[in-house]
């Protein structure tokens, strides 16, 4: 029921912008409340065993961006070369066109920079397409061909391979680092800060963690 609604509105936002009319009662109706369900991410082992799984080149290299930049799919899969900004002592993704057609600067840690640089220069195929990940045969990497390849682990690990949980994996990772919720936004390219706590899955041992010290009573 709850996707439903959220079809019918987004319909009914679309068609008010395009100047269909549309009954005054319907954009501000809320949403049937449904139950909140504590949601998981990838334990240290599973990563561990996606990434023994995945074999070397773009495939390794497409789990490591989405694991240590929360990005999505769709965004992995138009990543170009000219959208790797390389500072030397920094490095950025750019994400021309994010969801809404935003556009955002991702940073790259150190290790993702070491990562992206051996696969750019040993072992991405030369052809002229400008995507950063190609397949063998010098072709684009899609996102059905993320897909099929997180099928193909699922088989070898034994469990669920989905790139969102990548993206959920990420920004619980970065607040458990200390990171600020606001850098957090901006990097996944979220307007509220609402989006954000939707891929924040801190569990009791991050809420239990320095409570005596910073409980008031």
């Amino acid at each position: 029921m709850h996707g439903c609604f959220e079809t019918l509105k987004a319909f009914a936002n679309w068609a008010a912008h395009e100047g269909y009319p549309i009954d005054p009662a319907v954009l501000p109706a809320r949403a049937p409340k449904v139950p909140q369900q504590e949601m998981e991410t990838y334990t240290e082992a599973q990563i561990g065993a996606i990434l023994r799984a995945a074999p070397e080149g773009w495939p390794r290299m497409a789990i490591l961006i989405l694991l240590r930049t929360g990005m999505r799919v769709s965004e992995l899969s138009t990543l170009s070369l000219e959208d790797v900004e390389d500072e030397g002592d920094a490095a950025f993704l750019k994400i021309m066109r994010g969801k809404g057609g935003k556009f955002r600067r991702v940073p790259a840690s150190r290790r993702l920079r070491r990562e992206l640089i051996r696969y750019l220069n040993r072992m991405r195929r030369d052809t002229p397409a400008r995507e950063v990940l190609v397949r063998s045969d010098g072709r684009p990497v899609r996102v059905e061909t993320v897909v099929e390849l997180f099928q193909r682990l699922r088989k070898k690990v034994g469990f669920r391979v989905h790139a969102h949980k990548f993206r959920h994996k990420f920004a619980t990772e970065y607040l458990r680092q200390g990171g600020e919720i606001e850098r957090l936004r901006r990097i996944l390219g979220h307007t509220t800060y609402v989006m954000v706590m939707r891929y924040v899955h801190l569990d009791k041992g991050d809420l239990g963690r320095d409570f005596d010290l910073r409980s008031p009573f």
